[in-house]
């Protein structure tokens, strides 16, 4: 009985789990393969709605559980001349190969493997991750409780083969300039709502990312206008124009801390100009960094994994948020995810499987 699957293996499964599409909201067809494919391990599945948890025994009960997550569901996928689904040159290639099909592979083979686990492993794969914040799939295993026993978790999205921890938190802020409408040909009837955002936009393209360090660790908050709105005709002076804005902080301060920061910073961008409207529409807390966690810091210095902060927002953040130590660990790329061309590496697929291994059956190290 095998510790390793072949690399070939693990490449097949994973442009397998590329070839069901699962666009946000379409995952039941991937839930009922990955049933399928435990259908005869060693493991106890439990389906709330696409989201499914998977339990495998230990050969010691008592040890701590570990949990690895992964979502079933992609971003929109390029068109099919520009993504294809295919094997070559040492990669899979495929809609979600690196975000995050790769790691769903790895988790089926850790599942299925033969060979006996020194902690207890729980692998979740939950649905609609890409999607709204508040329909996530991984809110229902949350409230389900069948996380309670969790001692270490890892969210294996893409992370270039290292651990990122921690994240960042998240606004959406809508910032609304208010103007009067007037025929394009007399402009000076009216008040364009873009020149009364431009003195706004000007302060806020001076602020520079600010460094924040966490546990010997950078972050930075970033605020960033992703987008610009106005809804008139082409012959009108615009009476309305709608900003995003979008805020990402670092995980040293709560998110009450954070919603005040950002407002008192907007406001003064605005110059007090009450032309100028701000309402934050959503916002997310940060995720802990957690590499103090005994099994991970012993695991981190056996393996020599490299070591960043996350420079975005993931579901570590709701983990840490329910007490539940969590990392981020995957093999697939930064770089390819949602992107055209996708791909995730063969050899990263093996190399993370090996590795987390490891940390289940601590004994087999090299």
């Amino acid at each position: 009985m095998s510790a390793q699957p072949s690399s070939a293996q693990l490449a097949q499964d994973t442009l397998a789990l590329c070839a069901i599409p699962s666009v946000t909201g379409q995952e039941a067809a991937l839930a009922d393969y990955v049933m399928q494919r435990l259908a005869h391990a060693d493991v106890t599945c439990l389906r709330i709605g696409n989201c499914i948890v998977a339990r495998r025994a230990s050969a010691i009960p008592t040890a701590p559980c570990i949990a690895l997550l992964g979502h079933l569901d992609t971003v929109r996928p390029a068109p099919p001349a520009e993504q294809p689904l295919c094997i070559a040159s040492d990669r899979v290639y495929g809609c979600g190969a690196s975000d995050m099909k790769g790691g769903l592979a790895v988790m089926l083979a850790l599942l299925t493997d033969p060979v006996p686990l020194a902690h207890p492993l729980l692998c979740v794969f939950y649905d609609k991750e890409e999607g709204p914040s508040d329909e996530s799939g991984i809110l229902p295993i949350l409230q389900s409780g069948v996380l309670h026993d969790a001692q270490l978790a890892l969210c294996l999205e893409p992370t270039d083969g290292i651990v990122h921890a921690g994240c960042v938190g998240g606004f959406q802020i809508r910032v609304t300039a208010l103007g009067r409408r007037a025929h394009s040909a007399r402009p000076w009837q009216g008040d364009n709502a873009v020149l009364v955002a431009l003195p706004f936009l000007q302060r806020l393209a001076q602020l520079s990312p600010v460094e924040v360090t966490v546990a010997g660790l950078s972050f930075f908050d970033v605020t960033t206008v992703t987008q610009a709105i106005t809804t008139n005709s082409r012959n009108v002076v615009p009476d309305r124009l709608v900003l995003n804005v979008n805020h990402r902080f670092a995980p040293d301060r709560s998110l009450e801390t954070a919603r005040q920061q950002i407002l008192a910073q907007l406001l003064a961008a605005t110059g007090g100009d009450p032309r100028l409207q701000i309402e934050i529409l959503d916002e997310a807390p940060p995720g802990a960094v957690c590499v103090d966690q005994p099994l991970l810091a012993a695991w981190l210095a056996r393996e020599r994994i490299g070591l960043a902060a996350k420079q975005a927002w993931t579901d570590v953040a709701r983990l840490t948020a329910h007490g539940i130590p969590a990392v981020n660990f995957g093999p697939g790329q930064t770089d390819q995810a949602h992107q055209a061309h996708e791909s995730v590496s063969i050899p990263a697929l093996q190399d993370h499987h090996q590795r987390l291994l490891r940390l289940l059956r601590p004994s087999l190290v090299p």
